[in-house]
Protein backbone atom coordinates (compact mmCIF):
# COMPACT_ATOMS: atom_id res chain seq x y z
CA UNK A 1 0.00 0.00 0.00
CA UNK A 2 1.34 3.69 -1.61
CA UNK A 3 2.13 5.69 1.99
CA UNK A 4 0.70 8.89 2.35
CA UNK A 5 3.06 11.50 2.30
CA UNK A 6 4.11 13.64 5.35
CA UNK A 7 5.90 16.91 5.47
CA UNK A 8 7.26 18.24 8.48
CA UNK A 9 9.72 20.65 9.75
CA UNK A 10 12.74 21.12 11.58
CA UNK A 11 12.81 22.10 15.22
CA UNK A 12 13.62 24.93 17.38
CA UNK A 13 17.38 24.08 18.78
CA UNK A 14 18.36 27.49 20.12
CA UNK A 15 17.84 29.47 23.10
CA UNK A 16 16.11 30.85 24.84
CA UNK A 17 14.14 27.25 25.98
CA UNK A 18 11.20 28.40 27.00
CA UNK A 19 10.78 29.79 22.98
CA UNK A 20 11.65 26.61 22.06
CA UNK A 21 9.41 24.59 23.74
CA UNK A 22 6.71 26.51 22.50
CA UNK A 23 7.70 26.55 19.07
CA UNK A 24 7.27 22.49 19.54
CA UNK A 25 3.94 22.93 21.08
CA UNK A 26 2.82 25.92 17.78
CA UNK A 27 4.23 23.10 15.18
CA UNK A 28 2.10 20.27 16.57
CA UNK A 29 -0.82 22.85 16.52
CA UNK A 30 -0.65 24.46 12.91
CA UNK A 31 -0.38 20.88 11.85
CA UNK A 32 3.07 19.44 10.53
CA UNK A 33 3.41 15.95 10.36
CA UNK A 34 6.95 15.45 12.10
CA UNK A 35 9.37 17.62 13.85
CA UNK A 36 12.74 16.69 13.00
CA UNK A 37 15.85 17.27 15.70
CA UNK A 38 19.42 17.41 14.44
CA UNK A 39 22.19 16.14 16.59
CA UNK A 40 24.65 18.47 16.43
CA UNK A 41 27.88 20.14 18.89
CA UNK A 42 28.53 22.66 16.08
CA UNK A 43 26.67 22.81 12.59
CA UNK A 44 27.32 23.25 9.08
CA UNK A 45 27.76 26.94 8.90
CA UNK A 46 30.68 28.57 10.34
CA UNK A 47 30.24 30.75 13.70
CA UNK A 48 28.56 33.96 12.73
CA UNK A 49 27.23 33.42 9.31
CA UNK A 50 23.78 32.84 10.48
CA UNK A 51 21.54 35.26 11.84
CA UNK A 52 18.42 34.26 14.36
CA UNK A 53 15.89 32.86 11.87
CA UNK A 54 13.03 34.23 14.12
CA UNK A 55 10.93 37.84 13.35
CA UNK A 56 11.17 39.65 17.12
CA UNK A 57 7.72 40.05 16.68
CA UNK A 58 7.10 36.45 16.31
CA UNK A 59 9.68 35.15 18.66
CA UNK A 60 7.90 31.34 18.90
CA UNK A 61 7.17 30.75 15.30
CA UNK A 62 8.78 27.15 14.27
CA UNK A 63 10.47 28.47 11.05
CA UNK A 64 12.24 25.59 9.88
CA UNK A 65 15.76 26.57 10.45
CA UNK A 66 18.69 26.46 13.52
CA UNK A 67 20.96 29.49 14.62
CA UNK A 68 24.86 28.74 15.54
CA UNK A 69 23.27 27.37 19.07
CA UNK A 70 22.23 23.64 19.67
CA UNK A 71 20.87 22.48 22.12
CA UNK A 72 21.31 18.60 22.85
CA UNK A 73 18.97 16.59 20.52
CA UNK A 74 17.74 14.05 22.81
CA UNK A 75 16.56 16.55 25.81
CA UNK A 76 14.95 18.32 22.85
CA UNK A 77 12.80 15.22 22.12
CA UNK A 78 12.71 14.43 25.84
CA UNK A 79 10.51 17.99 25.81
CA UNK A 80 8.80 17.51 22.95
CA UNK A 81 7.44 14.33 23.62
CA UNK A 82 6.01 15.46 26.75
CA UNK A 83 4.84 18.72 25.58
CA UNK A 84 2.91 17.27 22.83
CA UNK A 85 0.75 14.37 21.98
CA UNK A 86 0.59 13.16 18.37
CA UNK A 87 2.82 15.04 16.43
CA UNK A 88 5.76 12.57 15.04
CA UNK A 89 9.09 12.93 16.49
CA UNK A 90 12.13 12.66 14.55
CA UNK A 91 15.86 12.66 15.67
CA UNK A 92 18.02 12.99 12.76
CA UNK A 93 20.60 13.21 12.00
CA UNK A 94 22.35 10.95 14.88
CA UNK A 95 26.14 9.45 14.85
CA UNK A 96 25.94 6.05 17.42
CA UNK A 97 30.22 6.32 17.52
CA UNK A 98 30.16 9.10 20.27
CA UNK A 99 28.04 7.60 22.95
CA UNK A 100 28.01 4.36 24.43
CA UNK A 101 25.53 1.81 22.29
CA UNK A 102 24.12 0.70 25.53
CA UNK A 103 23.52 3.79 26.79
CA UNK A 104 22.12 5.29 23.49
CA UNK A 105 19.86 2.33 23.58
CA UNK A 106 18.63 3.20 26.80
CA UNK A 107 18.18 6.92 26.35
CA UNK A 108 16.35 6.05 22.69
CA UNK A 109 13.58 3.58 24.68
CA UNK A 110 12.99 5.99 27.41
CA UNK A 111 12.14 8.79 24.39
CA UNK A 112 9.72 6.29 22.53
CA UNK A 113 8.14 5.35 26.13
CA UNK A 114 7.78 8.78 26.73
CA UNK A 115 5.91 9.83 23.46
CA UNK A 116 3.91 6.96 23.28
CA UNK A 117 5.74 5.31 20.00
CA UNK A 118 6.63 8.48 18.23
CA UNK A 119 10.33 8.47 17.72
CA UNK A 120 12.08 7.71 14.91
CA UNK A 121 16.16 8.31 14.94
CA UNK A 122 17.92 8.35 11.66
CA UNK A 123 21.43 7.10 11.87
CA UNK A 124 24.94 7.93 10.13
CA UNK A 125 28.73 6.97 10.60
CA UNK A 126 29.54 10.26 11.84
CA UNK A 127 31.22 13.57 10.61
CA UNK A 128 34.64 14.64 11.45
CA UNK A 129 33.61 18.11 12.52
CA UNK A 130 31.92 16.28 15.20
CA UNK A 131 34.99 14.77 16.19
CA UNK A 132 38.71 15.57 15.93
CA UNK A 133 37.59 19.17 17.43
CA UNK A 134 36.04 17.72 20.88
CA UNK A 135 38.52 14.54 21.34
CA UNK A 136 36.95 11.77 19.51
CA UNK A 137 38.69 9.12 17.00
CA UNK A 138 35.81 8.67 13.88
CA UNK A 139 37.94 4.90 13.31
CA UNK A 140 35.97 2.59 11.46
CA UNK A 141 32.86 4.07 11.29
CA UNK A 142 30.53 2.12 9.32
CA UNK A 143 31.47 -1.26 11.16
CA UNK A 144 30.59 0.78 14.20
CA UNK A 145 27.37 1.89 12.81
CA UNK A 146 26.20 -2.02 12.00
CA UNK A 147 27.61 -3.06 15.24
CA UNK A 148 25.81 -0.36 17.12
CA UNK A 149 22.17 -1.58 15.56
CA UNK A 150 22.84 -4.98 16.61
CA UNK A 151 23.46 -3.70 20.03
CA UNK A 152 20.58 -1.68 20.18
CA UNK A 153 18.44 -4.68 18.90
CA UNK A 154 19.95 -7.32 21.05
CA UNK A 155 18.90 -4.57 23.96
CA UNK A 156 15.51 -4.07 23.48
CA UNK A 157 14.35 -7.28 22.45
CA UNK A 158 16.00 -9.48 25.76
CA UNK A 159 12.70 -8.89 27.82
CA UNK A 160 14.79 -8.08 30.86
CA UNK A 161 16.87 -10.89 31.03
CA UNK A 162 21.22 -11.14 31.04
CA UNK A 163 22.13 -11.21 27.45
CA UNK A 164 26.06 -11.92 26.46
CA UNK A 165 27.35 -11.43 22.62
CA UNK A 166 31.05 -10.76 21.43
CA UNK A 167 31.30 -7.57 19.51
CA UNK A 168 34.25 -6.22 17.70
CA UNK A 169 33.73 -2.76 19.88
CA UNK A 170 31.18 -3.07 22.67
CA UNK A 171 30.44 -7.16 24.03
CA UNK A 172 27.85 -7.58 26.43
CA UNK A 173 28.32 -9.42 29.11
CA UNK A 174 25.16 -10.47 31.45
CA UNK A 175 24.48 -7.64 30.74
CA UNK A 176 20.63 -6.24 31.97
CA UNK A 177 18.12 -4.05 30.40
CA UNK A 178 15.19 -3.93 31.74
CA UNK A 179 13.31 -1.54 29.74
CA UNK A 180 10.26 -3.26 27.88
CA UNK A 181 9.43 -2.47 24.55
CA UNK A 182 6.74 0.26 24.51
CA UNK A 183 3.19 -2.15 22.77
CA UNK A 184 5.92 -4.65 21.74
CA UNK A 185 7.72 -2.03 19.10
CA UNK A 186 11.64 -0.86 19.02
CA UNK A 187 11.84 2.83 17.88
CA UNK A 188 12.10 3.18 14.31
CA UNK A 189 15.48 3.09 12.70
CA UNK A 190 16.71 4.82 9.55
CA UNK A 191 20.09 4.59 7.78
CA UNK A 192 21.73 7.91 6.18
CA UNK A 193 24.43 7.36 3.28
CA UNK A 194 24.81 6.26 -0.02
CA UNK A 195 27.31 3.52 0.30
CA UNK A 196 25.93 0.11 -0.86
CA UNK A 197 26.83 -1.15 2.31
CA UNK A 198 24.49 1.18 4.46
CA UNK A 199 21.50 0.91 1.79
CA UNK A 200 21.94 -3.06 2.16
CA UNK A 201 21.72 -2.31 5.84
CA UNK A 202 18.93 0.10 5.81
CA UNK A 203 16.39 -2.51 4.21
CA UNK A 204 17.51 -5.80 5.76
CA UNK A 205 17.69 -4.13 9.17
CA UNK A 206 16.14 -0.68 9.73
CA UNK A 207 13.27 1.27 8.86
CA UNK A 208 14.21 2.94 5.72
CA UNK A 209 16.51 5.25 4.87
CA UNK A 210 16.89 9.14 5.42
CA UNK A 211 19.09 11.75 2.94
CA UNK A 212 19.73 15.29 2.32
CA UNK A 213 18.28 16.80 -0.93
CA UNK A 214 18.73 18.09 -3.78
CA UNK A 215 22.46 18.08 -2.64
CA UNK A 216 22.87 14.16 -1.37
CA UNK A 217 22.26 12.90 -4.85
CA UNK A 218 23.92 15.00 -6.65
CA UNK A 219 20.75 16.78 -7.64
CA UNK A 220 19.83 13.70 -9.87
CA UNK A 221 15.85 12.39 -9.07
CA UNK A 222 17.24 9.33 -11.32
CA UNK A 223 20.12 8.37 -9.22
CA UNK A 224 17.25 9.11 -6.27
CA UNK A 225 15.03 6.49 -7.76
CA UNK A 226 18.13 3.76 -8.31
CA UNK A 227 19.23 4.44 -4.89
CA UNK A 228 15.64 3.65 -3.30
CA UNK A 229 15.32 0.42 -5.36
CA UNK A 230 18.47 -0.59 -3.78
CA UNK A 231 17.01 -0.35 -0.30
CA UNK A 232 14.05 -2.22 -1.20
CA UNK A 233 15.83 -4.78 -3.32
CA UNK A 234 17.77 -5.38 0.19
CA UNK A 235 14.36 -5.48 2.43
CA UNK A 236 12.79 -7.88 -0.50
CA UNK A 237 16.26 -10.23 0.02
CA UNK A 238 15.64 -10.56 3.30
CA UNK A 239 12.05 -11.57 3.63
CA UNK A 240 10.71 -8.52 4.03
CA UNK A 241 8.27 -6.47 2.47
CA UNK A 242 9.72 -2.86 0.70
CA UNK A 243 6.37 -0.90 0.89
CA UNK A 244 6.66 -1.07 4.68
CA UNK A 245 9.96 0.89 4.19
CA UNK A 246 9.83 5.35 4.93
CA UNK A 247 12.17 7.17 2.26
CA UNK A 248 13.00 10.65 4.22
CA UNK A 249 14.43 13.45 2.56
CA UNK A 250 15.85 16.37 4.22
CA UNK A 251 15.14 19.25 1.78
CA UNK A 252 17.57 22.38 2.29
CA UNK A 253 15.40 25.16 0.71
CA UNK A 254 14.87 29.08 0.26
CA UNK A 255 10.94 29.49 -0.37
CA UNK A 256 9.71 32.99 -0.95
CA UNK A 257 6.85 34.53 -2.37
CA UNK A 258 8.34 34.61 -5.92
CA UNK A 259 10.92 33.33 -7.35
CA UNK A 260 12.88 36.23 -8.00
CA UNK A 261 12.69 36.52 -4.30
CA UNK A 262 13.72 33.43 -3.44
CA UNK A 263 16.36 33.44 -5.48
CA UNK A 264 17.66 36.31 -4.42
CA UNK A 265 17.84 35.23 -0.70
CA UNK A 266 19.42 32.46 -1.86
CA UNK A 267 22.52 34.19 -3.13
CA UNK A 268 22.70 36.12 0.76
CA UNK A 269 25.24 34.04 2.80
CA UNK A 270 23.79 31.98 4.94
CA UNK A 271 21.70 30.46 2.22
CA UNK A 272 24.48 30.65 -0.79
CA UNK A 273 27.17 28.91 1.64
CA UNK A 274 24.72 25.50 0.56
CA UNK A 275 26.40 25.86 -2.63
CA UNK A 276 29.78 24.89 -0.56
CA UNK A 277 28.68 22.02 1.49
CA UNK A 278 24.94 21.27 -0.14
CA UNK A 279 26.73 20.01 -3.31
CA UNK A 280 29.48 18.39 -1.67
CA UNK A 281 27.86 15.68 0.75
CA UNK A 282 28.56 13.33 -2.30
CA UNK A 283 31.88 14.83 -2.21
CA UNK A 284 33.55 17.27 -4.76
CA UNK A 285 32.70 14.61 -7.74
CA UNK A 286 29.55 16.77 -7.31
CA UNK A 287 30.79 20.16 -8.38
CA UNK A 288 33.40 17.68 -11.30
CA UNK A 289 29.82 16.37 -12.60
CA UNK A 290 28.78 20.21 -13.30
CA UNK A 291 31.97 21.33 -14.71
CA UNK A 292 33.51 23.16 -12.21
CA UNK A 293 36.21 22.65 -9.33
CA UNK A 294 35.40 22.59 -5.92
CA UNK A 295 37.06 25.31 -3.77
CA UNK A 296 38.13 22.90 -1.15
CA UNK A 297 39.41 20.43 -3.98
CA UNK A 298 39.21 16.88 -3.51
CA UNK A 299 36.34 17.22 -0.67
CA UNK A 300 34.45 14.84 1.17
CA UNK A 301 32.05 16.45 3.43
CA UNK A 302 31.84 13.59 6.10
CA UNK A 303 35.56 12.74 6.35
CA UNK A 304 37.15 16.56 5.94
CA UNK A 305 35.44 19.29 6.82
CA UNK A 306 36.23 21.31 10.21
CA UNK A 307 33.68 24.16 10.07
CA UNK A 308 35.63 25.33 13.32
CA UNK A 309 38.30 26.49 10.75
CA UNK A 310 36.37 28.47 8.58
CA UNK A 311 35.54 32.31 9.47
CA UNK A 312 31.80 34.05 8.63
CA UNK A 313 34.11 36.36 6.50
CA UNK A 314 35.84 33.59 4.66
CA UNK A 315 32.60 31.63 4.36
CA UNK A 316 31.07 34.74 2.79
CA UNK A 317 33.67 35.27 0.00
CA UNK A 318 33.63 31.94 -0.88
CA UNK A 319 30.04 32.03 -1.58
CA UNK A 320 30.40 35.12 -3.91
CA UNK A 321 32.92 32.50 -5.86
CA UNK A 322 29.42 29.43 -5.97
CA UNK A 323 28.25 29.54 -9.66
CA UNK A 324 24.87 29.94 -9.90
CA UNK A 325 24.81 26.68 -11.77
CA UNK A 326 26.13 24.73 -8.75
CA UNK A 327 23.08 26.95 -5.96
CA UNK A 328 20.36 25.61 -8.31
CA UNK A 329 21.98 22.11 -7.84
CA UNK A 330 22.24 22.51 -3.96
CA UNK A 331 19.05 24.88 -2.81
CA UNK A 332 15.16 24.00 -3.35
CA UNK A 333 14.23 27.71 -4.73
CA UNK A 334 11.25 29.45 -5.50
CA UNK A 335 7.89 30.28 -5.05
CA UNK A 336 5.44 27.51 -3.36
CA UNK A 337 4.38 26.39 -7.01
CA UNK A 338 8.03 26.24 -8.16
CA UNK A 339 9.25 23.99 -4.99
CA UNK A 340 6.41 22.10 -4.93
CA UNK A 341 6.97 21.26 -8.74
CA UNK A 342 10.40 20.16 -7.87
CA UNK A 343 9.70 18.57 -4.07
CA UNK A 344 7.06 16.35 -6.54
CA UNK A 345 9.86 14.92 -8.39
CA UNK A 346 11.26 13.56 -5.51
CA UNK A 347 7.88 12.20 -3.89
CA UNK A 348 7.48 10.43 -7.79
CA UNK A 349 11.16 9.09 -7.13
CA UNK A 350 10.25 6.96 -4.00
CA UNK A 351 10.74 9.71 -1.40
CA UNK A 352 7.61 9.17 1.01
CA UNK A 353 8.31 12.41 3.71
CA UNK A 354 9.80 15.40 3.41
CA UNK A 355 11.45 17.34 6.49
CA UNK A 356 11.48 21.35 5.27
CA UNK A 357 14.94 23.48 5.82
CA UNK A 358 14.01 26.88 5.66
CA UNK A 359 17.07 28.78 5.16
CA UNK A 360 15.27 31.91 4.00
CA UNK A 361 14.47 32.52 7.65
CA UNK A 362 18.49 33.01 8.45
CA UNK A 363 18.84 34.78 5.14
CA UNK A 364 15.64 37.30 6.52
CA UNK A 365 13.86 36.85 9.68
CA UNK A 366 11.33 38.99 8.89
CA UNK A 367 10.86 36.99 6.19
CA UNK A 368 10.11 34.00 8.25
CA UNK A 369 6.48 35.53 9.21
CA UNK A 370 5.38 34.26 5.98
CA UNK A 371 6.65 30.60 6.43
CA UNK A 372 3.86 29.27 7.49
CA UNK A 373 1.77 30.49 4.63
CA UNK A 374 4.15 29.88 2.02
CA UNK A 375 4.48 26.01 3.78
CA UNK A 376 0.56 25.77 4.19
CA UNK A 377 0.53 26.71 0.02
CA UNK A 378 3.60 23.67 -0.57
CA UNK A 379 1.36 21.22 1.64
CA UNK A 380 -1.67 22.02 -0.31
CA UNK A 381 0.11 21.50 -3.97
CA UNK A 382 1.77 18.37 -2.91
CA UNK A 383 -1.85 16.87 -1.82
CA UNK A 384 -1.08 16.99 2.18
CA UNK A 385 -3.38 18.57 4.37
CA UNK A 386 -2.76 22.56 4.57
CA UNK A 387 -1.67 23.62 7.87
CA UNK A 388 -4.39 25.16 10.47
CA UNK A 389 -2.11 28.93 10.35
CA UNK A 390 -2.95 30.13 13.78
CA UNK A 391 -3.25 33.74 14.80
CA UNK A 392 0.06 35.07 14.31
CA UNK A 393 0.55 32.83 11.33
CA UNK A 394 -2.62 33.82 9.20
CA UNK A 395 -2.01 37.39 9.76
CA UNK A 396 1.35 37.00 7.72
CA UNK A 397 0.15 34.79 5.69
CA UNK A 398 -2.40 37.30 4.88
CA UNK A 399 0.14 40.07 3.69
CA UNK A 400 1.61 37.93 1.01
Amino acid sequence: MKRQLKVGLCGRMFPPAREALAAAERAEALGWDFINYPDQLSGAHPTGLLQVPVADTDPTAPTGMYSDVWYGSFEMCAATAALTREIDIMLAVVDPLRRSPALMAQEMATLQHLSGGRMTFALESGEAKQFEPYGETRTKPIGKLEESIRVFKALWESGGKPISRPSEFWPLTNAVFPIPQFNGRNPELLIVGGAKRLLELAGAQCDGWLTFLPGGVMDDVGLLADTISVVKAAAAMAGRDPDDLRFVAQVFASIGETDDQAWEMARRPPVGWLGVIGASIAGSDAWKKWGYDHPFGDFNWAKDMDINKVTAMQASQLVERVPDEILDHACVWGSPARVAARLQSFVEAGITEISLFNFAASADPQHALKWHGLASEIRTRLGVTPLALDEHAAVSSATT
